[in-house]
């Protein structure tokens, strides 16, 4: 009877064992064809990324071509250019000078329009919303008083979080955000202003806008610089030359 009761116990071990051992294969069998198809997409994906890579690459290539293409034109455009420009000086020195006269007429209208960088002295005022609980904001009317107050004072140009100021610039709130330029600004506002810094320095410091900026506590800086670049108008032109009008 104890004998049978071994056998029996040592057979039933012999299923166990053979039935762990079918599921371990099982899982391995799982465990593999996922890890194969892994790397199979993974494969498939790497070679997905290097056609791409090579695709940009390729269009780099030729846009770098076509770059140096356009520069060789532009440098033969500029010797023509000269050599027009020498002859006519030579054959008629008073359309030339007519003309001189215009091209610098026309750098100053350009100037004027803000299409041009300028750069110089000036100073740097850094104005943002007040970290107390009861919030005060920057508003585009402040912005607007700033600009008026630097204008007065002679500035040759100035821009706001690196938007040119034009003649046909807008400065208005639009929720959260105050549009310079049709394009939305957000507080930090940083406006720099070439001209003479003692100048526009004094005057701002002077002004009403600035006494309404320290009252609000609102958190604001002004820094003279002795090298300011102010780039040139980057929107629509044709819409700047027509709101001129």
């Amino acid at each position: 009877m104890a004998a049978e009761r071994a056998k029996k116990a040592k057979t039933e071990r012999r299923a166990y064992y053979a039935a762990l051992l079918i599921i371990f294969v099982a899982i391995g069998a799982i465990v593999t064809s996922k890890i194969i198809t892994t790397r199979r997409a993974a494969d498939a994906k790497s070679s997905e990324n290097k056609a791409l890579i090579e695709q940009y690459q390729k269009e780099a290539e030729e846009l770098g071509a076509e770059v140096e293409s356009i520069r060789a034109d532009l440098k033969s455009i500029e010797s023509r250019y000269r050599t027009v420009l020498a002859d006519l000086k030579a054959t008629d020195r008073e359309f030339y000078n007519l003309l001189n006269m215009y091209t610098k007429d026309l750098e100053t209208l350009r100037f004027r329009a803000g299409l041009t960088t300028v750069a110089g002295s000036g100073i740097i005022i850094k104005l943002d919303d007040s970290g107390l609980v009861q919030r005060a904001l920057v508003h585009d009317t402040y912005l607007t008083e700033i600009l008026n107050v630097l204008k007065e004072a002679g500035a040759q140009a100035i821009s706001i979080n690196g938007e040119r100021i034009v003649p046909t610039s807008e400065v208005l709130c639009l929720g959260p955000s105050i549009r310079v330029n049709g394009v939305r600004l957000f507080a930090p506002y940083r406006i720099s202003a070439v001209g003479d810094a003692d100048t526009l320095l004094k005057a701002y410091q002077e002004s009403r806008i600035y006494s309404t900026i320290v009252t609000q506590n609102l958190l604001y800086d002004v820094q003279k610089s002795d090298r300011i670049v102010i780039g040139s108008f980057t929107g629509n032109q044709e819409k700047l030359i027509s709101n001129l009008h």
